[in-house]
Parts: structure tokens; sequence; C-alpha cells
């Protein structure tokens, strides 16, 4: 039988591509690696995305224009302050989406406004979701992590990368992490703060309303771990549903459906020792048996979904406060605040006198205690307090604070 001609040349060429130089087979490509530090920043980016989309979800409220500003600022606070991803095009979009929103912040309304103009405004900086999934989808280093992050919905096509974890064991890493380290930040009852004179009117107000709120927060921690899914490791969905258990259980034994009127009438001496009782529940509120990081490195898939999942530090995140106070223009020295201006720097409990009207303010805890007269306002990190005072206005801004101090500045209009 003869050989084709064409046939020949086929078989030459598949033999010759057998036969590479050095007769070693090309090597197949890496696959990609998600790492935590990507699957944070798309649960990051995602859940501002989604907070973006959905402003348009405020136009039947009375309060449309403070709405949409209050998520624009939370969006952009939360996004300048995002490390970059390294990943040019991803980072390129970020910024847009900063430059979108800060336009938008700076053309809305300083009051309610008409509803059509604010969504004529909100529509200028479009549907963000769908971008940010074709973005994630077309970027290889990034679509595995992006798949992976909770915040984020599944790529129609998952993307090969190289880890056994999958999109449910990194969320349920991740809910479990989160719910830990919730028991572990629960607010205790009560401040030393309030065995102070200027304070100590306000501690029946504290204890009802620690009283009132535990609950729910016990309850925003339990839900999201007792809706997840069972992930067939044994030894986790145990320590799910213990940790279930334990978090229901002290839930039946703290205040029932109460509310500050309900407590308004209790004396003092009453309060402090529900508020003990309650404290003294949420604190045995330990995790029992083997810890969450023990359990996860003895199975491999757990293993790396618990190094990817944003909750799960490897170490303690940095503090919410800065470390490092910047000077103060007028120091400690509150006298200069009598004019009506200043900007001061204070930690323990000082009368503040702003043109006739004094302030009793202080930190404790990372929390900047602002009182006068009957009123009352605490800030927890960068934010704004205002007084109505004798037909003006007092404003305190949180410029920046630590653990036990704060620079203020004050103003009058």
């Amino acid at each position: 039988m003869r050989t084709r001609p064409a046939a020949a040349l086929a078989a030459a060429l598949l033999l010759a591509a057998g036969c590479s130089t050095g007769g070693q087979p090309t090597a197949a490509p890496e696959l990609p690696e998600p790492s935590r530090e990507l699957v944070a920043w798309a649960d990051t980016v995602c859940t501002n995305v989604e907070l973006v989309d959905g402003l348009r979800s405020h136009a039947g409220s009375g309060y449309y224009t403070s709405a949409v500003t209050t998520d624009v600022v939370a969006a952009l606070e939360s996004l300048k302050t995002l490390e970059a991803s390294g990943i040019k095009q991803a980072d390129s979009y970020v910024g847009g989406l900063v430059k979108a929103l800060e336009r938008l912040r700076d053309e809305l309304p300083a009051e309610e406004a008409d509803p059509a103009r604010i969504t004529a405004l909100v529509g200028e900086v479009g549907k963000q979701q769908p971008a940010l999934r074709r973005l994630a989808a077309r970027t290889r280093a990034l679509a595995p992590s992006y798949h992976l992050a909770p915040g984020c919905g599944p790529l129609k096509r998952p993307p090969e990368s190289d880890t056994r974890a999958t999109r449910a064991l990194v969320t349920w890493a991740n809910t479990l992490c989160e719910g830990v380290s919730s028991i572990a930040e629960l607010p205790a009852p009560g401040d030393e703060l309030l065995k102070h004179p200027s304070f100590a009117q306000f501690e029946s107000m504290e204890l009802s309303s620690y009283l009132t709120s535990v609950p729910g927060q016990l309850s925003s921690i339990v839900d999201p771990i007792a809706g997840l899914k069972d992930t067939r490791i044994a030894q986790a969905d145990t320590y799910r549903d213990e940790l279930v258990g334990a978090l229901r259980d002290a839930g039946s034994r703290l205040p029932g459906d109460v509310s500050t009127l309900d407590l308004y009438d209790v004396p003092l001496a009453q309060l402090r020792e529900r508020a003990n009782q309650a404290a003294a529940t949420v604190a045995a509120l330990e995790p029992k048996g083997e810890e969450l990081p023990g359990l996860a490195r003895r199975h491999p898939a757990l293993a790396d979904a618990y190094h990817l999942a944003p909750r799960c530090e490897a170490e303690p995140p940095a503090p919410a406060t800065t470390t490092t106070l910047p000077k103060a223009k007028n120091g400690t020295n509150v006298a200069a605040c009598q004019g009506g201006t200043c900007q001061i720097e204070v930690s323990e409990p000082k009368d503040v006198t702003v043109r006739g009207n004094v302030f009793t303010i202080a930190v404790s805890d990372g929390t900047v205690w602002m009182a006068s007269g009957s009123g009352l306002i605490r800030l927890m990190g960068a934010g704004t307090a205002q007084f109505g005072v004798s037909g003006a206005t007092v404003v305190f801004e949180v410029v920046a604070s630590t653990d036990a101090a704060a620079v203020l500045d004050v103003s009058t209009t």
C-alpha cells in the first residue's frame, strides 16, 4: 500500500513535534494561586460595589439625600484606605470608582432635594457589579481569589487555581472566624468614666442601653453561623453545632424583648445587677474544645480555606484608631476654645468652655465621651458631634484618636 504525500507529511510533522530539542515535553503553565490578600481585596471591593449599586433603593424614603450621602461616604472611606492589589487593571478600576464617588459626594445637596435629581446623580456612577465581575473573569491573577471571596458572587466559569479550598469552605471559615472574634469583642456594661460627676448621671441610660442591645448583638453572631451548610467534615460541623448551641443557650438567659422605656423606672442598683449577670453570661461564651485554627490544620481543604478567609487573620489586625496623635494646634490648652474655635488634645475628663457653654470631654477605651447638661454623645474613631446651644451649634470633630487620647477640632456655627 502506498502512502499518500499529504499523509506522509502529517506523520512527519507529528514525529517532529514529539521530538523537540532535548527530548523534554513543554511544561504546563502554572495555575494561578489565590491569596488571603487578594480574597480580602475582592471581598472589600464587592461589598462596597453592592452598597453603591443599592443607592437607588433609598428613593422611597423621606431621607433619600442623606441616606445616599451616608452610603457614599462609607464606601469612599473603605475604598480609599484599601491596600492596592498589585494588579494594574483592578487597582485602576478602584481608582476610577473612587473618583466617580467623590464627584457624586461633591454634587449631592446638603439638604433633602428632588428625588429625581438624586436619582440622576446616582445614575452617573452606573451599575458597578457587572463591570467588576467582567474584570475579575478576564483577569487571570484575580479570578481565583474573586471567585472564593465571600462577599462576591461566584463566577459563571469557576477558574482553575492551585488550591484545595472551595468557595463554600472559605465562606464557612470566614463566618466562624468572624463569629468567634465578635464574641471576644462583645462590650462590657458601663465604663469607669461613669464614676466621674459629669458622666454619673448617664449610668442608668448606659446600663439600659447595654441590656437592650446585647441580645441583638448575640443574635447577629449566631444567625450567620447557624445558617451555614454542613462541610461534611465531621469535626468541623460538630464545632459549629456546639458553638451555635452555646450561643443560643446564652441568649435564652439574657433579658428578653425589653426596651429602654421598660427599664426607665428600674432602680440603678437593680440595673447594675442585671447588667453584671448578662455580662457574666456573655463572658462564659468562649468556644470549648479544640480551637478553630487547630481544627482547620488537620483537614487539608479546610486548612487552605482558613488561610484564604479574610477574617481568619494569621496575626491580630491593626487597631482601628491611630497609635500616634498629630500635634494639636492648641495642645492641651482647653482655654483656647472659649472664643468658639480651637484644636485640642484630650484624654482625662476636662471641662471645655465654648462661648460660655461648658462641655465635659474624655477618652476611654478608644471612645470619645462628650457631655453637656443632660446631653451625651460618644464617638469611636473619626466622627462629628454637634450640640445645639443658645441659638448656635458647637461642633466637635475627632481628627485622630488612640485608646486613651484624641485630637479634636472645635468650631461654632
